[in-house]
């Protein structure tokens, strides 16, 4: 049965298959009127096999095992039946923690088919009240609820589709004669879509689609469940996303374009597999969805999409063969990087762009390439000039450049080393040693590093961040200004916003050694104050304060009455904590003590009496 308001019309602000940032989404996120409270329904008979409290993450979530080999799953929850809630409580004074992960027995917690198990919260990692609900396999794999066709949702809209994009994966192929990726307006006449213009094409080349799919009565967007690829009605790939395991969440990151979804916020996810992607999702040919096209014809691609309740819609593509031999384009679409560079790495294929005198006549003057590689320097001419600038193609297969020569100017391309994805590897530098441990790429990485001191602090650039790992890699910084007080210094990462998030680290001499899953700058940064306590309620029957730390982040916390350790309760993302006696009928009286840390190491104590 729907776990929430069962046999009442109900709304989701997140399906199954959904692309998040860093996961592919497990469940279904229930709406709940945006208020904690809702009742929370059992949806099958079964036993609460294991229950998990956390600051972040699903918060407080129940797992209910089932007959049938499924577990049900409650996330986000706000609090629980007074059964579960006692057990919970009794663990949490037992273990002295208020985190806590529990497997009770089978004859412990058992439940019936709509029972009520607790309500409907804000807690972990959530962005607002609703309940996240998911069904898993007996190998605890997530399924997609809404194949059990729940009547409580109502779904009778098509999937939309907003753009398309065409990428070329090797370095002979051509979009409209150039190199690059290129996105694609479309024209939507109820839900067929197409694209107006034939589209040149040469080579091969990868189609991504940005889509989303939404559900009657409210405007969330939701992830597609299924879509398929055809060109002149052969099939070359198809993803049908109703199952997959934890373990391949992050596959999302080569699923869809990282790049677009990290520099402008938009998911385009590729109808194609590429390296490194191991979700089992796909059917394809032996060509894995990559068109190649090396004729004159034209050719149809048809983009068919579907959603969990059968709605469908279609995109329509006119792909002309064209080999491109023009050697100077004036066109609308311009491929380019986004960052300050003038150059973009794609695949194995060094693309750089050169602005080029606008006289016709002398086009190429001066405009001759010198790539430094290998010890040796090679010439090279652009591939074409397009739009007024000159854009050569240089094979990272052949070498890697130091430099590159043009016009008397030179450039530095700032690559260190070929790094590969299947093995484990370190490199070694004056300012940084960094260690890739085995798979933790998904695919080849030419490794670009830099350093500077810039406004008194020392910054270490480990690559470009709109790069992903597939797992966290080690990293040794040697840092030339050496900090005064090294057990409160730390490696913090840049976010896009300018501000420091902790990474921590140990110091070995003067080395510090870190862990990192992304790519990006990192500094050092000292962290000398110590949390603030802000007491919100001191009383007989509760305690209430406001946690802040403005670097580091609250570590932990600790509370006593009268030495006794005393259960506070931690949201996060309102900076509180709060206290539960384990019994209630007993008033909190004496001398009350809390301490909180941060991850510097910093402490502040607050006391005070109660009577």
């Amino acid at each position: 049965m729907f776990p929430i308001n069962p046999g009442q019309r109900n709304y989701l602000s997140g399906n199954f298959c959904e692309l998040r940032g860093s996961h592919l989404h497990a469940g279904l996120d229930i709406k709940v009127g945006g208020v904690v409270g809702a009742p929370v329904y059992a949806a099958a008979e079964g036993y609460i096999n294991r229950i998990k409290i956390s600051w972040g993450g699903y918060g407080n979530a129940l797992y209910i095992q089932h007959p049938n080999g499924t577990t049900t799953v409650y996330a986000h929850l706000d609090q629980f039946n007074d059964r579960i809630a006692r057990y919970v409580k009794e663990a949490q004074y037992k273990n002295k923690s208020f985190t806590v992960e529990l497997f009770p027995e089978k004859e412990e917690l058992s439940v019936r088919r709509g029972e009520i198990i607790g309500k409907a919260g804000n807690s972990g990692s959530s962005g607002g009240p609703h309940l996240h609900f998911e069904i898993r396999d007996d190998r605890q794999d997530p399924l997609d609820p809404l194949s059990y066709h729940f009547d409580e949702i109502v779904d009778r809209i098509p999937p939309y589709v907003r753009k398309v994009a065409i990428t070329t994966l090797d370095r002979q192929a051509r979009v409209n004669g150039q190199f690059g990726r290129f996105e694609f307006s479309v024209r939507a006449n109820g839900n067929h879509y197409e694209v107006e213009e034939p589209i040149e094409v040469y080579g091969t080349v990868g189609i991504e689609i940005a889509a989303y799919d939404r559900a009657d009565g409210v405007r969330n967007i939701y992830g597609v469940s299924k879509t398929e690829l055809l060109l002149d009605e052969e099939p070359q790939f198809q993803y049908v996303m109703n199952k997959f395991a934890f373990h391949q969440s992050k596959n999302i990151y080569v699923h869809t374009n990282y790049e677009e979804r990290y520099r402008q916020d938009r998911t385009f996810y590729k109808l194609f597999i590429d390296e490194g992607n191991t979700l089992p999702v796909y059917h394809t040919g032996n060509h894995k969805g990559k068109l190649t096209i090396r004729d004159n014809d034209n050719h149809t691609a048809l983009i068919n999409l579907s959603d969990s309740y059968g709605n469908q819609s279609q995109l329509k593509l006119t792909l002309k063969g064209k080999e491109s031999n023009e050697s100077v384009l004036k066109v609308r679409y311009f491929s380019k990087p986004y960052n300050s560079k003038n150059y973009h790495i794609r695949e194995n294929t060094l693309q750089l762009f050169v602005p080029v005198e606008q006289h016709p006549e002398n086009l190429y003057e001066n405009k001759i390439a010198r790539f430094y590689a290998n010890r040796m320097s090679f010439d090279e001419s652009p591939a074409y000039v397009v739009n007024d600038v000159a854009v050569y193609l240089w094979d990272l297969q052949k070498g890697l450049p130091d430099s590159v020569n043009v016009s008397k100017k030179s450039e530095n391309m700032g690559i260190k080393m070929r790094v590969p994805s299947a093995n484990s590897f370190s490199f070694y530098q004056p300012e940084m040693d960094i260690f890739f441990p085995k798979y933790s790429l998904f695919d080849t990485l030419y490794l670009q590093t830099y350093y500077k001191i810039e406004a008194g602090r020392e910054i270490f650039t480990i690559h470009e961040d709109n790069t992903p790992l597939k797992k966290s890699i080690n990293v040794k910084l040697k840092p030339k200004l050496i900090p005064g007080e090294r057990n409160k210094t730390a490696v913090y990462a840049i976010t896009p916003s300018g501000e420091l998030s902790y990474k921590g680290g140990t110091w070995d001499e003067n080395i510090i050694s870190f862990n990192t899953n992304n790519f990006g700058d990192f500094v050092l940064a000292t962290d000398t104050i110590s949390p603030v306590i802000t007491p919100l309620n001191i009383t007989s029957s509760s305690l209430k304060f406001r946690v802040q730390d403005l670097l580091s982040g609250i570590e932990s916390f600790e509370a006593q009455i009268n030495g006794k350790w005393l259960l506070m309760h931690y949201d996060y993302k309102r900076d509180l904590i709060w206290s539960e006696r384990l019994d209630e009928s007993i008033p909190l009286t004496g001398n009350v003590k809390l301490v909180v840390k941060d991850n510097a190491g910093n402490e502040t104590i607050y006391t005070s009496k109660i009577g």
